[in-house]
């Protein structure tokens, strides 16, 4: 528990840190959601090719 918690807060001082010093980056969406399928395809691949080793 104590370590979730510090982990929780480093996270966010790291993140305020970063913020301040390069500022907000935004990624747009399209690109985010580009991403993102692209690694569900990936793993449903690994996924298929890693049933089909294994028989």
């Amino acid at each position: 528990m104590f370590y979730s918690l510090l982990g929780r807060v480093v996270w966010f001082v790291l993140k305020l840190v970063l913020r301040r010093k390069y500022g907000p980056t935004y990624v747009p969406k399209s690109l985010l959601a580009g991403v993102t399928v692209a690694v569900g395809i990936a793993i449903v691949v690994a996924i298929q090719r890693a049933a089909r080793d294994s028989d």
